[in-house]
């Protein structure tokens, strides 16, 4: 494959914005088309105007049904639901699937079955997919077949690669994770009634105990640990710049300087551009816009005994996961001009 590889972008929430960031420029991997039921003016000015991400680098307009930028007109399609918006007619190889709630498998195969040759998807999935991937951890597991795709959590990316470093050097015989996570679009402004009691109060004024499927995720990627893991999450008055909380007992011995020793090197030697190492004392406001999965937070180190760590390893909440959508879009890429005749 020498040309660029079509995407679509099914939904155009947070994490699609910061994508639609990353690729509206992309040769290699240009926006064929996105699709969102909501009020296209709208939609535009969301991607003008962002609290986080700031002003949109260039200028923008949407005319006839397509966003007009950097001399592109990418086609904005008002489809809500996976089938409607016709891919294979509008030249999309690959769907980022970034909309549906909890889909099934059954509705990511509408996807394929409008054209698209993959689906890679970035919300929780009902079913199972055909591979659930952490960049860095299991992607050497990614075959050309695989066409439902999962790209995890941003949770999952952040606490994986250190639970594999520590488990590698030090053994991981218990492990609880708790992310202290920046309030979401799923939250509330005010007190209103929800299913969830909690998720409908205030988001701003409270933190907020949650749910949270990133055990399950990374069980998924790191089966050994069965039985091993557990994971909490709190929603925290903050709206971007979260961190995992990880506490796990070990079966080698450790201190805080062999526990920040083992993951500097890991970093340096395997996990470059994925993890980074901090050695100063940050706060959450300073991994904004980081493009890693995760930044371990070497000060905030602690030990209780010998066999008892607890490591803080931070991430922006949307920027660092875009990216690894993009390396996942890179793999696929590599392995299908691999398997061209």
């Amino acid at each position: 494959m020498t040309d660029g590889i079509p995407i679509g972008l099914m939904g155009l929430g947070r994490i699609a914005r910061n994508l639609f960031r990353l690729l509206y420029r992309s040769n290699e991997f240009p926006i064929g088309a996105v699709s969102d039921p909501s009020d296209p003016a709208a939609l535009t000015y969301l991607l003008r105007f962002d609290t986080i991400l700031g002003r949109f680098p260039e200028a923008m307009s949407f005319d006839q049904g397509a966003l007009h930028v950097a001399g592109r007109q990418i086609p904005l399609l008002q489809a809500g639901k996976p089938g409607e918006a016709p891919w294979g007619e509008l030249g999309v190889h690959t769907v980022i699937e970034a909309m549906q709630k909890n889909p099934t498998r059954e509705d990511l195969q509408r996807h394929l079955d409008a054209g698209a040759q993959r689906v890679i998807l970035c919300v929780p999935l009902r079913d199972e997919p055909d591979i659930t991937v952490v960049m860095g951890v299991n992607d050497d597991a990614l075959r050309v077949e695989h066409r439902i795709v999962s790209n995890a959590s941003n949770t999952a990316h952040a606490a994986t690669p250190i639970l594999k470093i520590l488990d590698r050097a030090f053994g991981i015989e218990r492990g609880f994770l708790n992310t202290v996570h920046a309030y979401s679009d799923q939250q509330r402004l005010a007190d209103v009634p929800a299913e969830d009691p909690r998720r409908g109060r205030a988001a701003a004024q409270n933190i907020i105990p949650q749910s949270t499927n990133a055990g399950q995720v990374i069980l998924e990627i790191l089966p050994h640990l069965q039985g091993r893991i557990s994971a909490s999450a709190l929603n925290v008055p903050v709206p971007d710049g979260s961190v995992v909380d990880l506490v796990c007992w070990h079966r080698e011995p450790v201190t805080a300087e062999s526990i920040n020793r083992t993951v500097h090197e890991a970093i340096d030697s395997d996990w470059q551009g994925l993890l980074e190492f901090e050695a100063d004392p940050i706060v959450s406001s300073d991994i904004r816009l980081s493009p890693c999965s995760g930044t371990f937070d070497s000060a905030a180190t602690m030990i209780l005994g010998d066999r008892v760590s607890k490591t803080l390893t931070w991430f922006d909440n949307g920027w660092g996961y875009a990216h690894r959508v993009v390396d996942l879009l890179r793999r696929f890429r590599a392995l299908d001009e691999e398997a061209a005749p």
